[in-house]
């Protein structure tokens, strides 16, 4: 870590990567919200890119050469924040709607089942 030298970089914000020397490195999805990151590399060397906290210098990661071999095989992991999106507004009332979904869960048929109209009056 002697020989490495510091320098900053722009996380691009489609993939999450950086770009050093003309190669790209994955930088890890807790780190995404950073726009900006502090790197110490030896730049005749990139073997060893580590991402640093740039008022301390602590070492926060180390950063790997982004596999193309395997981001061409086009599967994604999903992301943690997409996964928590509020439902689509119902018409149904919060407290039924629960126990609907409960009801579901169970297998079992709801306790209250609406009465179906039934025009037999003719």
């Amino acid at each position: 870590m002697a020989f490495t030298a510091e320098t900053g970089r722009t996380q691009r914000r489609s993939d999450g990567t950086i770009s050093l020397k003309g190669i790209r490195f994955e930088v890890p999805s807790r780190y995404h919200h950073f726009q900006r990151l502090s790197v110490r590399a030896a730049f005749w060397d990139l073997s060893q890119v580590h991402l640093v906290e740039p008022k301390t210098g602590a070492i926060l990661c180390r950063l790997f050469p982004l596999d193309k071999h395997k981001n061409a095989q086009g599967e994604r992991a999903a992301k943690g924040a997409a996964l928590d999106r509020p439902t689509a507004p119902s018409n149904m009332a919060p407290l039924l709607q629960k126990l609907i979904q409960q009801y579901a869960l169970t297998g079992l048929p709801p306790a209250y089942l609406p009465k179906q109209q039934s025009n037999t009056h003719s």
